[in-house]
């Protein structure tokens, strides 16, 4: 991609000064199902910012939430529902194409087709969290499925295949170039976390017999295996209990499964929390079971890890990159053919042997170090450093270097501090999902 000739002078510390950046994204952080892709979305606004741009986020209305509001010195801009949010951000890049100077445009399972509406010339950026093809088939009937897969697989490559791109993690590489066929260049901008500031005997503070789920309730996070999970630990662990931290439509059928597997009175489904809440429940918990089919970094798992929980895991995409296996948890793998009651048994075998080690006091030490030295090496102000990067080479300006490892374990200003707690919504890490 040629650079244009900045028609902006570049600030020392503020490359993107005098630029509108805009970023288009499904979903902000207010909507009841934002999870950790919300999150990075809203980091990435937050670098443009940063760097002296002027910020708008582009993303669908829930009914309740308001047409335009200034967030953190972002302009929120929504407009449309699930679907008819394309149409809305198509319409407002194309209306202000003469002033967007760039855009970062994630892919959620469809992206929002941004080189179709903004100059030619203009720098988009995109991120893919993860590759959504079976997901297309578990959420949606069949025809639009197919659809949704095509869109994905064939359109999506050819629309951006002259546009920076890249994915949170290396398994998101390997699925876009086994899945979707990729073939142009793909970058690596990981996620990143806050580890909070625990003291070194922390670990006293676990409670081995305390389990921890958090997410979204979601079909594709697999909730439903960590209570039968539960149910199978139960009868040589009576003590054990389980917490669920997360909201979603999932809730009413997972607190009935409860019911049905005999574990109802060990399980709390604690929906949304606050940021309070939160950090007990994970100072707390001593084991983070994620069953999920996918994801696309595992935020959550290294959220976990900045409180000193190991987390056992499926070996799927996402979580094989967050998970150290054998160090800071254990990745199961998928069984086949036998999915179902084979692979609860393999999950609950490796959460056994994770509450075994967790029981001895010393083991349970070397763990806490271990995984919080593991949570240390990722960093929202990476992140953002990262982006700021890959916008101003496209705008030909010059962006100062991303932190080193050793640097980006220190944490920064805290986020989204002027985010109003309302039932079901906050930031990522409050609202414990993905």
């Amino acid at each position: 991609m040629s650079r244009p000739v900045p028609s902006h002078p570049v600030v020392p510390g503020q490359p993107l000064r005098g630029r509108h950046v805009a970023v288009v994204n499904w979903r902000d952080l207010d909507h009841s199902l934002a999870g950790g892709s919300e999150r990075y979305a809203w980091e990435a606004a937050r670098a443009a910012l940063e760097a002296g741009a002027t910020v708008e986020y582009v993303t669908a209305r829930e009914p309740g939430q308001a047409r335009v509001e200034v967030r953190d010195g972002v302009v929120v801009r929504r407009g449309g529902g699930a679907f008819g949010y394309y149409a809305y951000a198509a319409w407002r890049l194309l209306r202000h194409r003469r002033r967007i100077d760039a855009v970062v445009d994630p892919e959620c399972g469809i992206p929002s087709w941004s080189p179709l509406f903004v100059r030619r010339r203009t720098p988009v950026l995109l991120v893919l969290h993860h590759v959504h093809q079976q997901q297309f088939l578990t959420y949606f009937p069949r025809p639009l499925a197919l659809l949704g897969q095509w869109l994905e697989r064939v359109a999506m490559p050819r629309v951006y295949r002259d546009r920076p791109t890249f994915a949170v993690s290396d398994s998101t590489r390997v699925e876009m170039r086994e899945q979707l066929g990729w073939s142009g260049p793909v970058g690596l901008i990981q996620n990143g976390t806050e580890a909070p500031d625990l003291d070194e005997d922390g670990f006293l503070d676990q409670d081995p017999d305390r389990l921890l789920a958090l997410g979204r309730l979601v079909p594709h996070k697999r909730v439903d295996l960590v209570l039968e999970v539960l149910a199978t630990l139960l009868a040589e662990r009576p003590s054990l209990h389980l917490d669920v931290c997360g909201q979603g439509p999932e809730r009413e059928r997972l607190e009935v499964r409860a019911g049905e597997l005999g574990v109802a009175d060990h399980v709390t489904f604690h929906g949304y929390v606050d940021e309070e809440t939160k950090d007990r429940l994970l100072r707390r918990a001593a084991v983070h079971v994620c069953a999920s089919d996918i994801e696309g970094w595992g935020q959550v798992v290294v959220e976990a890890a900045g409180y000193g929980v190991p987390t056992v895991a499926r070996d799927v995409p996402g979580l094989r990159d967050s998970v150290r296996d054998g160090e800071t948890g254990r990745l199961v793998p998928d069984p086949v053919p036998d999915y179902g009651p084979a692979m609860v048994a393999g999950l609950a075998e490796a959460t056994a042997l994770v509450l075994d080690a967790q029981a001895d006091p010393a083991q349970r030490a070397t763990t806490y170090a271990v995984t919080r030295a593991w949570a240390s090496r990722f960093s929202w102000a990476r992140m953002r450093a990262q982006v700021v990067e890959v916008l101003a080479d496209g705008l030909g300006a010059r962006a100062p270097r991303p932190p080193t490892s050793s640097e980006q374990s220190c944490p920064t200003t805290p986020t989204h501090p002027s985010h109003p707690a309302r039932p079901g919504v906050s930031s990522a890490a409050s609202r414990c999902t993905v």
